[in-house]
């Protein structure tokens, strides 16, 4: 698997199934028009933007019908608690050339990580699989540790633009912006959501 950033906001996603898992696998979507099918329906679902909501049982669907449901859209999302259905959708999905993605198996042609976001990054973990408690450990650790990130990328990408009008060597604006990402008193103050524009003066 190769990790990438794509811009899915003009795919469709369809996602079968709508209890916690696949309202998890749901919200990691937001922003793309979402298609969820499933017999149960979960409120939370309801919450979710931009999503046509098919309350159907996918085992009374007649394959061809099922076959051109899964054709009009771009990402099929397997999360239903029958394994079977699952697998059923997947085999339909792979003969439409689709991406897809399966909750009760590792069959799937791209991974949905655990990530860590705030207004301004976003870290994604992935242990294709096998030990899916870690990407939640280093995600809380990362929680825990990067605190007031979005300050300091607002902070940095600022001083970013006012250095290349004052400081024409790359490599000396590249060192200036280090050393203050790795000062513990500006990380603190962007922590506390304080002003840090005395601290960084001392670096300019």
């Amino acid at each position: 698997m190769i990790p990438l950033m794509l811009d899915l906001s003009a795919k469709r996603i369809l996602i079968f199934g709508a209890g916690a898992v696949g309202v998890r696998k749901a919200r990691h979507f937001t922003g793309c028009r979402m298609t969820v099918v499933s017999r149960s329906i979960s409120p939370d679902v309801f919450s979710l933007p931009q999503t046509s909501i098919k309350q159907m049982d996918v085992a009374d669907i007649e394959d061809d019908n099922l076959r051109t449901l899964i054709e009009k859209h771009d990402i099929i999302i397997a999360a239903l608690s029958d394994t079977g259905q699952n697998e059923r959708i997947i085999r339909l999905a792979k003969t439409a050339e689709k991406w897809y993605n399966c909750a009760t198996s590792d069959d799937a042609n791209f991974l949905i990580p655990s990530t860590v976001q705030g207004k301004e990054y976003t870290i994604a973990v992935s242990t294709s699989g096998r030990a899916p408690a870690v990407p939640r450990c280093i995600r809380e650790d990362l929680e825990e540790r990067y605190q007031g990130l979005d300050n300091m990328i607002l902070l940095l990408a600022s001083l970013r633009e006012r250095l290349k009008e004052t400081v024409p060597d790359q490599e000396k604006r590249a060192e200036i912006l280090r050393n203050i990402l790795h000062d513990e008193t500006i990380r603190q103050r962007c922590r506390e959501n304080k002003n840090a524009d005395d601290l960084v003066a001392g670096y300019l």
